[in-house]
């Protein structure tokens, strides 16, 4: 099915056309308070010719702190392990009262498009007053990822984070190149803006390694600038 739409959970699903080829998009906006609750409104998943690109690392093997007041505690559950902004140092709290609004979505022959504010995903302590993400599939060319914010005060630079099973290289300045066996990727931003690092996580638990081996990488662009307001435009494409 090339696009799918669930507004009462707020989940979206396109691809670039009718089967596993090009580009595969999923996004949600809904609430902190979900059954089986990731701190992750607003996060996208994106898949190239039926492969991995950027992932939602999932769950791991259930145990008595899963489903305890530490539940938060395990990274795979916090919104900085997920493809989100870590805003002012403050990640998404955990709860029903912290939702997206003003979730929107559209498809037509050359596009699909998701968009939503996030800011009320975060504590007062993040200081957002607006975090409107824009996610667009462009069918057969590229996914872009676009970010208005607007602070109430700018303490720490933002982050925005992106995880995946892959060997990124952050070597060329604004574009970091995902190397997808046969098709490799770039995910393209602004080198004057932001720095670009990795990190490798370690999975130690064998109901994750299933799906992802031994580790993943986070990839995180820091802003250069502490500033209260801005956009940012990000933007996944096959290399050409």
């Amino acid at each position: 099915v090339r696009d799918v739409w669930f507004p009462d959970l707020q989940v979206m699903i396109a691809r670039s056309n009718d089967n596993r080829d090009g580009f595969f998009l999923a996004a949600k906006g809904g609430h902190n308070d979900e059954s089986h609750n990731h701190n992750d409104v607003g996060n996208f998943i994106v898949y190239y010719n039926g492969q991995p690109v950027l992932i939602d690392a999932g769950s791991q093997t259930y145990t008595r702190q899963t489903f305890s007041s530490r539940r938060y505690e395990l990274w795979n559950n916090q919104s900085a392990f997920h493809n989100l902004p870590t805003i002012n140092g403050v990640m998404q709290r955990a709860g029903r009262p912290f939702a997206a609004k003003d979730v929107h979505y559209s498809a037509d022959e050359k596009s699909a498009t998701f968009s939503l504010d996030m800011a009320g995903a975060y504590p007062v302590a993040a200081h957002v007053e607006k975090w409107q993400r824009e996610i667009q599939l462009q069918r057969g060319r590229a996914i872009h990822i676009d970010e208005k914010f607007k602070l109430s005060s700018a303490d720490a630079p933002i982050q925005l984070h992106f995880m995946t099973p892959l060997q990124a290289d952050v070597s060329n300045p604004g574009a970091i190149l995902l190397p997808l066996a046969g098709a490799p990727l770039v995910l393209a931003f602004d080198q004057d803006l932001f720095t670009a690092a990795i990190e490798i996580i370690p999975i130690e638990d064998s109901r994750m390694s299933k799906s992802w081996g031994e580790a993943l990488q986070r990839i995180t662009l820091t802003a250069k600038k502490k500033e209260k307001r801005g956009e940012y435009e990000i933007v996944i494409e096959a290399v050409q």
